[in-house]
């Protein structure tokens, strides 16, 4: 299955229809996270499983090769294998992504995962140190329940990748932290950059994520040296990570805008799509709309991490460059 993912991925490019997607199954959350809202949110919601099904389908139909599970926390859907199962029968690759690895330990979670055909799990990461997660997190004992958990993935065949946040606990602690989460035992490194939502629907801020734009760039500028050290496997691409930094230095500057809305997409849990989980404006329900609808001006208003990485890939022949850096994985030599 892994390779019709993969076949998938390359038709949709040729065919200039590929696209991923960030779908929230639900509000509700175990963690209170220091830098999100979503789990002060009421009503908690939850993605009705037909629609849900439905709504993975025509993602697929409209070329959606990739799409990562999120919420709030995914694994607390009652059906979170039928929709992962679902993305694999549509050759989707697809991710869950939780801040409370505890939810690994539940019901042979990791197993379930890998018989429905998930192919990576993420887990928030934010520092190598229990009290700094603790408090973090708002979960008591959270490193410990990472390790049984990460042991307990490890008797599968899923791939991990710790969800790293760069914040005030860590903007200068770029190669501890990376290390502790290979220490951990995770197979990927994402880094993550701060930013404040003007979403309602998936709020984003706080005090924790105040750095100064300088304290931002350095930090990033050290993640770049990691990656070029090739001692740490960081997916984050280097050449959208200068393209970021260079949008907080200056955003006239920036060379490749934002495919968000066009190629990147945020659904959240009523099914309407955004163009990216901070923006506020809606393009549409995903269970109505058309493919057509996915048409919106290229956008250079934050610095999301996921969304500019991808929309890298989307800018004619000045993607060359880093379209080479992904099929070659030669991250740290451009």
């Amino acid at each position: 299955m892994a390779h019709g993912k993969t076949r998938n991925i390359i038709g949709n490019y040729l065919r200039g229809k590929l696209r991923c997607t960030e779908f929230a199954l639900t509000n509700a959350c175990i963690a209170k996270c220091t830098f999100c809202n979503i789990w002060k949110q009421k009503p908690k919601v939850f993605v009705d499983r037909e629609k849900a099904l439905t709504a993975i389908d025509r993602l697929a139909d409209f070329g959606v090769s990739h799409i990562t599970l999120t919420g709030g926390e995914p694994l607390l859907h009652p059906h979170i294998m039928d929709f992962v199962a679902r993305a694999t029968k549509r050759r989707v690759n697809n991710a869950v992504l939780l801040a409370a690895p505890a939810l690994l330990l539940r019901k042979e979670a990791p197993r379930r995962l890998e018989e429905a055909g998930c192919d990576l799990v993420s887990i928030s990461f934010d520092s190598g140190d229990p009290a700094t997660m603790a408090a973090s997190r708002q979960i008591e004992g959270i490193m410990d329940q990472m390790k049984r958990a990460m042991e307990s993935v490890k008797r599968t065949a899923l791939k991990t990748m710790a969800s790293v946040l760069i914040w005030n606990e860590n903007h200068d602690k770029m190669e501890e932290v990376c290390r502790e989460a290979r220490d951990m035992g995770f197979d990927f490194i994402s880094l993550n950059y701060p930013t404040f939502s003007e979403s309602k629907v998936y709020e984003l801020g706080g005090e924790g994520i105040s750095l100064p734009r300088l304290k931002v760039i350095e930090a990033m500028e050290a993640a770049i040296r990691l990656i070029q050290s090739k001692k740490y496997r960081i997916i984050n691409s280097p050449l959208s990570m200068r393209n970021i930094i260079n949008y907080l230095k200056d955003p006239a500057t920036v060379r490749h805008p934002c495919y968000g809305g066009t190629r990147v997409l945020f659904v959240d849990w009523f099914f309407d799509v955004h163009p990216c989980m901070q923006l506020p404006q809606v393009l549409g329900n995903i269970l109505t709309m058309q493919e057509n609808d996915l048409r919106r001006p290229a956008c250079n208003d934050c610095n999301m991490s996921w969304y500019r990485d991808f929309s890298m890939l989307h800018g004619g022949p000045r993607s060359i460059p880093a379209l080479w850096e992904a099929v070659t994985g030669n991250r740290g030599l451009i």
